[in-house]
């Protein structure tokens, strides 16, 4: 693989004092960008589901174009899902296209910024490509499906600093997580060294899972309904035949569109504490996964139940960190925890010489609300003096972008942030497809030492006409 030049670690860590540590990423003294109009003219590519929250986001813009693979309503669609066609029809005035790179050429000097909201293996390439054409770009979390297309964003907003990129990390934006930096830094739990972050909501996670036995049915030959433009779906993927079991939502699972679980809700479960730890790459990871989780399933899917170990090297004052990722299966409950009450759904849970600091699903949390924190025990949450609030708080993640991009600076999850987060969880699924094995990593040539396999998982091929743009 070519290397990519990226950013050093210390400038991935250092952020700007306004906002504290790795999470700022503000880029200092930049001169104020030409002015954008006072409605920004963006298009969305992809508006189902999170594309169609994004847009209720953003309406108060001038949403000039609508991009989408998918236009099946939802009598046709089963499960709980926001068609892309309800999104459209409420958008009347916004022009209605199929490929996202007809849509980027046609429209190149309509567009001011750009939304990318695709399936996780085409976030890369629609997103560079955006930015290439000088337009600010928010872009869904994993902002990459593979550890060289999230190197390739970080250093394609190196180079444009005054593109404004944000990452879809929502709930950093959030009083939860600002929150739970600030008191963290306060030493309200004490020195951390150990971290469990985890999602355990089997329920909710079946919409996005396949049973294995469906790459059994793979070479099955059914009809591409009128509304899927299949190939453009696929787009840098290699070629396979349509099957209701990859659309809507259960691309997640799959190794050529997604980045399982650790991928879809990783981002903003590690987000609280990389921020706040100021973590950067991890000196071994190690990963494992359910018994049925062979190598023939593993080349085609993501594991259904997983962990990650992650040991993070001492950095300043603080000692090494241990991070363990509990993907689809339930931590420990810590001391203090009240018995009648389960855990979160999905969160962290830190653990301090002084105590303990519990947070869920903080992707729901809001701006301006405290609602998923908790520190215990109960005696350490009276005692604990609050410090005073010293990171600052945006209307909102969309609201934060926008803004940003009038000015011509970098919000605070933009993708020098967003795209080490996205590595985080990449390296992670590595180390669970090489279960087994203690994975050592070397943060400052940024490559596994220990297995060529794990280093050539970095990037894979893609179908002619759908390169990264360099």
């Amino acid at each position: 693989m070519n290397e990519i030049r990226t950013l050093s670690r210390r400038r991935v860590l250092t952020g700007a004092a306004a906002l504290g540590g790795l999470g700022a990423m503000r880029s200092l003294g930049m001169a104020t960008v030409p002015s954008v109009p006072d409605r920004v003219n963006i298009a969305f590519i992809g508006i189902g589901n999170y594309g169609a929250n994004n847009l209720k986001e953003l309406a108060a813009e001038n949403i000039v174009a609508i991009c989408d693979v998918d236009w099946r309503t939802r009598s046709q669609l089963s499960g709980r899902f926001t068609p892309a066609s309800e999104t459209a029809a409420a958008h009347p005035e916004a022009k209605r296209l199929d490929d996202w790179r007809v849509m980027l050429e046609k429209m190149d000097k309509r567009i001011d910024a750009v939304v990318v909201c695709t399936a996780d293996h085409v976030h890369a390439q629609a997103a560079l490509t955006a930015m290439k054409m000088g337009k600010h770009v928010y872009c869904e979390k994993p902002l990459a499906a593979t550890v060289q297309e999230a190197r390739a964003m970080a250093h394609m907003a190196e180079r444009h600093p005054r593109q404004a990129t944000q990452t879809g990390i929502v709930g950093h934006a959030s009083e939860d997580v600002r929150l739970i930096v600030e008191w963290v830094r306060a030493g309200a739990i004490g020195t951390v060294e150990k971290i469990d972050v985890f999602q355990t909501d089997w329920a909710a996670g079946q919409r996005y899972i396949n049973p294995y036995s469906d790459t059994e049915k793979m070479d099955v030959d059914l009809v591409v309904p009128e509304e899927v433009k299949w190939d453009l779906f696929l787009g840098p993927a290699p070629v396979r035949k349509y099957n209701p079991m990859y659309l809507p939502l259960r691309w997640r699972n799959w190794q050529d569109f997604g980045t399982g679980i650790l991928g879809d809700h990783g981002p903003h479960f590690l987000d609280p504490v990389v921020w706040a730890l100021e973590l950067g790459y991890p000196e071994t990871i190690e990963g494992d996964a359910d018994a049925g989780y062979s190598e023939a399933i593993a080349r085609q899917m993501f594991a259904r139940v997983s962990h990650v170990n992650y040991r993070f090297p001492a950095k300043g004052g603080r000692p090494p960190v241990t991070l363990k990722w509990w993907g689809y299966d339930t931590p420990p409950v810590p001391p203090g925890w009240k018995k009648d009450q389960p855990l979160p759904t999905g969160g962290g849970i830190l653990y301090g010489t002084k105590g303990v600091l519990v947070y869920g699903p903080v992707y729901s949390s809001k701006p301006g609300e405290q609602k998923q924190i908790w520190l215990l025990p109960e005696e350490l949450d009276r005692s604990f003096q609050r410090p005073e609030k010293s990171i600052e708080r945006p209307q909102s993640h969309w609201t934060e972008w926008i803004d940003a991009a009038r000015h011509g600076r970098q919000p605070s999850c933009n993708w020098n942030y967003g795209a080490h987060i996205t590595e985080l969880c990449l390296l992670g699924n590595i180390a669970i497809a090489h279960h087994g094995t203690k994975l050592r990593f070397d943060g400052e040539q940024k490559k596994f030492l220990n297995s060529d396999t794990a280093n050539a998982m970095f990037t894979r091929p893609r179908r002619k006409g759908w390169e990264l743009p360099v």
